[in-house]
């Protein structure tokens, strides 16, 4: 799999759960992508859905520094940070270092389940323009 198809996950604690029903109902879509999310995220995903979540390091130890550093360099498809824009907790990863970082590297990102549902819709039909492509390699 190469790094273009590299999702990176995050939620407020108030929204993990909001995220991970997401990531159930839209499971053949998780499943065909590389799956980065802060330490507490990756692991409460991991628990609920049995994907594999490579966890960076916690929120509160710079792991979103370490995702936004990745959207950086390109090797990232999208983002879902769905956060909770009436409670955030202050020790909550901060939201705006990502708004530069996927505007600056044209990568789409996802803020509340809206979005979020349409991202997946658009994250479905890019793996269906591409799996004819990976048909003809494999010929």
């Amino acid at each position: 799999m190469n790094s273009a198809q590299t999702i990176i996950l995050i939620a407020h604690e108030a929204k993990t759960q909001e995220l991970i029903k997401l990531i159930q109902k839209r499971l053949p879509v998780f499943e065909h992508y590389r799956l980065l999310a802060t330490q507490e995220t990756s692991e409460a995903i991991r628990q609920a859905t049995e994907l594999e979540v490579t966890g960076m390091f916690s929120g509160r130890k710079g792991g979103e520094i370490q995702l936004c550093g990745l959207i950086c360099s390109n090797c990232i498809r999208a983002v879902f940070f769905i956060r909770d824009p009436v409670n955030p907790g202050f020790d909550e990863p901060d939201i705006n270092p990502f708004y530069r970082a996927c505007d600056l590297n044209n990568v789409p990102m996802a803020t509340n389940m809206v979005g979020a549902v349409a991202l997946c819709h658009w994250l479905g039909r890019r793996l269906d323009e591409e799996k004819p492509q990976l048909r003809k390699v494999n010929a």
